[in-house]
């Protein structure tokens, strides 16, 4: 996925929608995005969910 493998050398292996927005540039208002974002990144098998906002790359 394009717009992961952009972003995810920026990333912690733990990671919260926060940092997320921070790395993609988003603002804040547009959370809805970004958790369709992240729900297509685990739909792939690239993150898995931790908590409500918490997530964790999945090493390949």
């Amino acid at each position: 996925m394009g717009v992961y493998n952009s972003i995810k050398e920026e990333l912690p292996k733990q990671f919260s929608i926060f940092q997320i927005i921070s790395v993609l540039g988003i603002d804040p208002q547009q959370v809805r995005k970004v958790r369709n974002l992240l729900k297509q990144f685990h739909k792939q098998g690239y993150i898995k969910r931790i908590s409500k906002n918490m997530y964790e790359k999945i090493e390949n």
